[in-house]
């Protein structure tokens, strides 16, 4: 019996068929949970173990999105290589992959050939647009994704030339690995329900970023009757320049807008018009914190969020990556660990954003080098 103290996902055998990012990612989150995660790669390597900057040969960013795991390399287009597979998902309760629609099927590691021995299985899919439809073959990455979604579109409306503004980050991968990992939980949860049948699982890059960026953004087009309240666009993101740096934040209720108003010394706006009520300030929005910026501009940045927590105002510094590793509540919070490694030194890492009252996540393995598992799960170190 697990103990309830012990990892949520403990005893769980996942076989990872990804790379890049948005499997992995996913992968990471299993294993952070406890999950015994084994990364297949190819002969070649995932390609992000060519990325730079590296710790000898262990890439940054490869680390940050495969610690924990197991790395076995085999080659899926040769018959031994297909058929080692095949055995390793047998014992699994989940398989993760990234292919292109249809490559797992033509390997003969799809759904259907590995649920026949192993009928419990969640077999878990990342595609591009989906698994079917006109895009079904095309390649996609992030900033495809983004161009597709409308968001880049949207973001552009608020610069000067009305360019279109990404955003620079892995962000559609990672949401599409949390998305999958969140329907793979949902999956076993099911299995324990049905009599222990398993399922397919699949998030495409295109509708798990919809469903994140989407809901905010598509307001005018929610109501589709004739006559629909229309309203203008409105930047709500505004960081206001102190005499160091900057600070951002959000102004909603009455409270807040007079706490803000006393933080930046600007009494003299807690009567005006313009600012009456929420939705004065938010069609003001521009307007009122340029006039919070003359106020905080000859303050520096300790002093604005002193004042700003005495009256309750929701503001924060807006941070380097330096600054956010030395943030009083990061550090209480221990939102980064350091782990020691006798090959590659001290490496950072994040936590695990979930806190649960009797489970523990305890994370202290750094992502493997290629085919360092070989041996130990394949019994064979050729």
């Amino acid at each position: 019996m697990i103990d309830p103290k012990d990892a949520p996902c403990k005893g769980l055998k996942v076989i990872e068929f990804a790379t890049m990012v948005s499997g992995p990612f996913a992968g990471q989150m299993l294993c952070d949970l406890g999950a015994e995660v084994i990364k297949i790669e190819p002969a070649t390597g995932d390609p992000m173990r060519a990325m730079h900057p590296k710790q000898n040969d262990l890439p940054a960013f490869f680390q940050q999105i495969n610690r924990n795991k197991k790395s076995v390399a085999l080659d899926l287009k040769e018959k031994e290589g297909r058929a080692t597979a095949l055995e390793l998902c047998r014992e699994a309760d989940v398989v993760v992959e990234n292919f292109r629609p249809g490559v797992m099927k033509r390997l003969g590691l799809g759904y259907e050939t590995l649920a026949a021995a192993n009928p419990g299985l969640v077999f878990a899919s990342i595609t591009g647009f989906g698994p079917d439809g006109p895009y079904v073959d095309r390649p996609a990455y992030d900033h495809v994704v983004q161009g597709l979604c409308g968001v880049m579109d949207d973001f552009g409306q608020y610069s000067e030339d009305k360019a279109p503004v990404p955003v620079r980050n892995f962000l559609v991968d990672k949401v599409a690995s949390t998305t999958l990992a969140q329907g793979v939980l949902a999956a076993l949860l099911a299995r324990e329900r049905n009599g222990g049948k398993g399922q397919t699982v699949s998030v495409s890059l295109l509708e798990a970023y919809a469903a994140l960026m989407l809901p905010a953004i598509m307001i005018n087009h929610t109501f589709q009757n004739d006559g629909a309240e229309r309203i203008r666009k409105i930047d709500m993101y505004h960081p206001i320049r102190t005499t160091d740096g900057f600070v951002i934040g959000h102004i909603q209720t009455d409270s807040q807008f007079e706490g803000m108003c006393r933080t930046a010394g600007r009494e003299d706006l807690i009567a005006d018009a313009r600012f009456k009520d929420a939705w004065s300030r938010m069609l003001n929005y521009e307007t009122m914190w340029s006039e919070m910026e003359v106020g905080t501009s000859k303050q520096d940045i300790a002093t604005v969020i002193v004042n700003a927590a005495k009256y309750s105002v929701p503001l924060a510094p807006v941070n380097s990556i330096t600054d956010f590793f030395d943030d009083p509540q990061v550090q209480y919070n221990k939102t980064w660990f350091d782990i020691e490694d006798a090959d590659y030194g001290t490496i950072r890492n994040l936590c695990y954003p979930v806190r649960f009252g009797s489970s523990q996540i305890k994370i202290e393995k750094r992502a493997p080098r290629f085919r360092e598992h070989q041996y130990d799960i394949l019994k064979d170190d050729g």
